[in-house]
């Protein structure tokens, strides 16, 4: 009489109707998760967005979920020390019930059931129970299982239905960008702004006037005819009244006039100062007299 109803036990694949390697290996191949199981997220990251062509994560809102849920999935499995072949059954299940969402528009009490009827046959105590293709895991397994599938994706189911059944919002933006190139090297470097003055100023004083246009020919006869002195009239010789006078003439010419101009304010300094030393003589007599 064979044990729990002569269930025999195989090497698994060998059964046509074992689903366990298939499942294993459904969706990720094998060389596949044992290159996951050696990478850090970032790689792990870069190596699922390769496998499934999700070539615009970076703004497509969909594609960036699904990669950030793969990723997420496979992060996990290596840190809980899932083999090759646990690692894999376990993101066929995450594969399965993200597809679901994403492409079914399954509602979650539906997706429930697909999620237990995959979860069933995990070390079963009774022998009319049939493994869904997951038997390579431990009942400690897959329960830690059922609780990372209910945090990550059933938790947050609505949100993931309202964001695969809407359709993205596309905005395009634009950066206007000015550059300043160098001018000319014939132009002169501007000034700093410290040294800035109103255009009026600079216009009157800083500027450089603009050339004098030529004068008509004309013009020049005429002027030439006006400094011509008239006939009859008598010519007045230039004379230069400086050129005769020596450094002695000068000299007395300007003690003259400096006498002139401060002679008075001489006179109105010595009354001040006459009339200041009396108040003060006065003073002194006043203390004397005190004193005495």
């Amino acid at each position: 009489m064979s044990k729990k109803g002569g269930k025999k036990k195989g090497k698994k694949g060998d059964d046509p109707d074992d689903e366990t390697a298939v499942l294993a290996f459904k969706v990720l191949s094998e060389d596949q998760t044992k290159k996951l199981l050696t990478l850090e997220v970032e790689d792990i990251q870069k190596e699922l967005c390769d496998i499934f062509k999700l070539k615009n994560y970076s703004t497509d809102l969909q594609e960036a979920s699904t990669l950030d849920y793969y990723t997420g999935a496979v992060w996990w499995g290596k840190e809980q020390g899932l083999n090759p072949q646990q690692l894999s059954g376990l993101f066929t299940v995450v594969y399965n019930l993200f597809d679901n969402v994403k492409e079914q528009h399954m509602n979650k009490v539906d997706n429930l059931k697909e999620f237990k009827a995959v979860m069933m046959g995990i070390e079963p105590e009774y022998p009319d129970v049939k493994s869904a293709g997951l038997d390579f895991f431990s009942v400690a397994q897959a329960k830690a299982i059922a609780q990372y599938i209910h945090t990550s994706l059933f938790q947050h189911y609505n949100l993931y239905q309202f964001m695969f059944t809407h359709t993205q919002a596309e905005e395009i933006i634009g950066t206007d960008l000015s550059i300043e190139v160098a001018k000319p090297s014939t132009l002169p470097f501007p000034p700093p702004l410290h040294e800035g003055v109103r255009d009026d100023m600079y216009a009157s004083f800083i500027a450089t006037p603009p050339p004098t246009p030529p004068p008509a020919e004309g013009a020049e006869d005429t002027k030439s005819d006006q400094e011509k002195p008239k006939e009859g009239e008598p010519t007045v010789p230039d004379i230069d009244a400086f050129n005769d006078l020596t450094v002695d003439d000068v000299r007395e010419v300007i003690e003259s006039v400096a006498k002139e101009m401060l002679g008075g304010l001489q006179n109105d300094l010595a009354a001040k100062l006459r009339e200041k030393e009396n108040n003060i003589i006065q003073r002194i007599n006043k203390i004397h007299k005190v004193a005495e």
